[in-house]
């Protein structure tokens, strides 16, 4: 892999991350407009479905991360 390969992959990374942060932001928020009462079924749903992608969102992201540090800690130059 060359340097251009890893810049790459390290934007890939990056953009999995800032996704992954997209959902988190978008779970707290969810939570946050909670009421004191018990949630509707489907306002239970809806925690539920974004709790999923928001999970999702983070094994991408975990995934994109582990083949960076594998790049980093293996080198990523290339060997010809």
């Amino acid at each position: 892999m060359d340097r251009v390969k890893f810049l790459e992959m390290h934007a890939e990374c990056v953009t999995a991350m800032r996704a992954y942060f997209v959902q988190v932001e978008k779970t707290s928020t969810m939570l946050a407009e909670c009421p004191a009462e018990p949630l509707s079924f489907r306002a239970r749903f809806s925690l539920m479905s974004q709790g999923i992608v928001e999970h999702d969102a983070h094994l991408a992201y975990l995934g994109a991360r582990s083949l960076l540090l594998s790049a980093v800690q293996l080198g990523y130059a290339s060997s010809n």
